[in-house]
Protein backbone atom coordinates (compact mmCIF):
# COMPACT_ATOMS: atom_id res chain seq x y z
CA UNK A 1 0.00 0.00 0.00
CA UNK A 2 1.16 3.62 -0.76
CA UNK A 3 2.41 5.80 1.64
CA UNK A 4 1.23 8.95 0.12
CA UNK A 5 -0.71 10.49 -1.95
CA UNK A 6 -0.83 13.84 -4.27
CA UNK A 7 -2.69 16.44 -3.13
CA UNK A 8 -3.62 19.41 -5.35
CA UNK A 9 -5.32 22.45 -3.62
CA UNK A 10 -6.71 24.54 -6.60
CA UNK A 11 -7.90 28.10 -6.45
CA UNK A 12 -9.49 30.60 -9.62
CA UNK A 13 -6.14 32.17 -9.25
CA UNK A 14 -4.25 29.56 -8.49
CA UNK A 15 -2.75 25.71 -7.64
CA UNK A 16 -2.23 26.52 -4.10
CA UNK A 17 -0.77 23.20 -3.59
CA UNK A 18 0.40 20.38 -5.42
CA UNK A 19 2.70 17.67 -3.24
CA UNK A 20 2.74 14.57 -1.66
CA UNK A 21 0.79 14.32 1.50
CA UNK A 22 0.28 11.10 4.35
CA UNK A 23 -3.20 12.40 5.43
CA UNK A 24 -5.41 14.96 5.15
CA UNK A 25 -8.73 16.65 7.26
CA UNK A 26 -10.79 18.41 5.44
CA UNK A 27 -14.75 19.87 6.56
CA UNK A 28 -16.74 18.32 4.43
CA UNK A 29 -20.12 19.62 4.56
CA UNK A 30 -21.43 16.54 6.63
CA UNK A 31 -18.36 16.98 9.01
CA UNK A 32 -15.03 16.89 8.66
CA UNK A 33 -13.48 13.72 7.08
CA UNK A 34 -9.62 12.27 6.86
CA UNK A 35 -8.07 10.73 4.14
CA UNK A 36 -5.33 8.18 3.87
CA UNK A 37 -3.20 7.19 1.09
CA UNK A 38 -5.59 3.98 -0.42
CA UNK A 39 -8.94 5.77 0.47
CA UNK A 40 -11.89 5.01 -1.73
CA UNK A 41 -13.08 7.02 -4.41
CA UNK A 42 -15.64 10.32 -3.24
CA UNK A 43 -16.67 13.38 -4.52
CA UNK A 44 -17.69 15.41 -1.97
CA UNK A 45 -18.69 19.40 -1.02
CA UNK A 46 -17.02 21.21 1.46
CA UNK A 47 -17.56 23.74 3.87
CA UNK A 48 -15.17 26.71 4.65
CA UNK A 49 -12.74 25.52 7.40
CA UNK A 50 -9.78 24.07 8.35
CA UNK A 51 -7.39 21.72 5.82
CA UNK A 52 -5.18 19.76 8.14
CA UNK A 53 -2.07 18.59 5.77
CA UNK A 54 0.27 16.47 6.93
CA UNK A 55 3.19 13.26 7.69
CA UNK A 56 3.18 13.05 11.23
CA UNK A 57 1.84 15.08 14.72
CA UNK A 58 2.53 18.92 13.33
CA UNK A 59 0.27 19.02 10.30
CA UNK A 60 0.21 22.17 8.39
CA UNK A 61 -2.89 24.40 8.38
CA UNK A 62 -4.67 26.16 6.04
CA UNK A 63 -8.41 28.07 5.49
CA UNK A 64 -10.25 27.00 3.28
CA UNK A 65 -13.53 28.27 1.53
CA UNK A 66 -16.26 25.87 0.38
CA UNK A 67 -15.66 23.88 -2.27
CA UNK A 68 -15.44 20.18 -3.84
CA UNK A 69 -13.20 17.30 -3.08
CA UNK A 70 -12.41 14.49 -5.49
CA UNK A 71 -10.75 11.83 -3.43
CA UNK A 72 -9.06 8.38 -4.96
CA UNK A 73 -7.19 5.95 -3.72
CA UNK A 74 -3.76 7.94 -5.33
CA UNK A 75 -5.19 11.65 -5.53
CA UNK A 76 -6.82 14.54 -3.61
CA UNK A 77 -7.54 17.46 -5.50
CA UNK A 78 -9.46 20.32 -3.54
CA UNK A 79 -11.37 22.69 -5.62
CA UNK A 80 -12.06 25.84 -3.33
CA UNK A 81 -12.87 29.77 -4.39
CA UNK A 82 -9.74 31.09 -1.79
CA UNK A 83 -7.42 29.38 0.53
CA UNK A 84 -4.75 30.86 2.93
CA UNK A 85 -2.12 29.24 5.01
CA UNK A 86 -2.40 29.76 8.64
CA UNK A 87 1.33 31.24 8.56
CA UNK A 88 -0.18 34.05 5.80
CA UNK A 89 -3.31 34.35 7.75
CA UNK A 90 -3.61 38.32 8.86
CA UNK A 91 -6.42 38.07 11.71
CA UNK A 92 -7.13 41.94 11.55
CA UNK A 93 -7.97 41.47 7.76
CA UNK A 94 -10.04 38.55 8.41
CA UNK A 95 -11.88 40.49 11.69
CA UNK A 96 -12.38 43.45 9.02
CA UNK A 97 -13.91 40.48 6.08
CA UNK A 98 -15.63 39.45 8.99
CA UNK A 99 -16.93 42.54 10.67
CA UNK A 100 -18.17 43.88 6.66
CA UNK A 101 -19.74 40.27 6.05
CA UNK A 102 -22.00 40.53 8.99
CA UNK A 103 -22.67 44.27 8.48
CA UNK A 104 -24.33 43.29 5.13
CA UNK A 105 -26.19 40.24 6.34
CA UNK A 106 -28.06 41.86 8.72
CA UNK A 107 -29.38 44.30 5.77
CA UNK A 108 -30.92 40.65 4.24
CA UNK A 109 -32.91 38.10 4.22
CA UNK A 110 -31.87 34.62 3.16
CA UNK A 111 -33.62 34.76 0.07
CA UNK A 112 -31.76 38.32 -1.81
CA UNK A 113 -29.60 37.40 -4.03
CA UNK A 114 -26.54 38.15 -2.30
CA UNK A 115 -26.80 36.85 0.89
CA UNK A 116 -25.15 33.67 -0.08
CA UNK A 117 -21.90 36.15 -1.40
CA UNK A 118 -21.86 37.69 2.12
CA UNK A 119 -22.66 34.58 4.17
CA UNK A 120 -19.60 32.71 1.95
CA UNK A 121 -17.39 35.61 3.19
CA UNK A 122 -18.32 35.81 6.70
CA UNK A 123 -17.57 31.51 6.97
CA UNK A 124 -14.26 32.03 5.12
CA UNK A 125 -13.12 34.99 7.77
CA UNK A 126 -14.28 32.91 10.63
CA UNK A 127 -12.53 29.78 9.66
CA UNK A 128 -9.13 32.26 9.07
CA UNK A 129 -9.63 33.41 12.73
CA UNK A 130 -9.73 29.58 13.73
CA UNK A 131 -7.43 28.93 11.83
CA UNK A 132 -4.71 31.49 12.80
CA UNK A 133 -5.75 30.52 16.69
CA UNK A 134 -4.77 27.26 16.72
CA UNK A 135 -1.71 26.01 18.76
CA UNK A 136 0.86 23.95 17.04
Amino acid sequence: MAVSFQLDVITPEEQMLSEDAGFIVAPGVDGCFGVLPGHAHLVTLLNAGELSVGWGEKPDRYAISGGYAEVTAERVTILVERAVAKLDIDPSVAREEMAEAQKELDKLVISDPEWSFWNKRLNYAKACLEVHSKKD
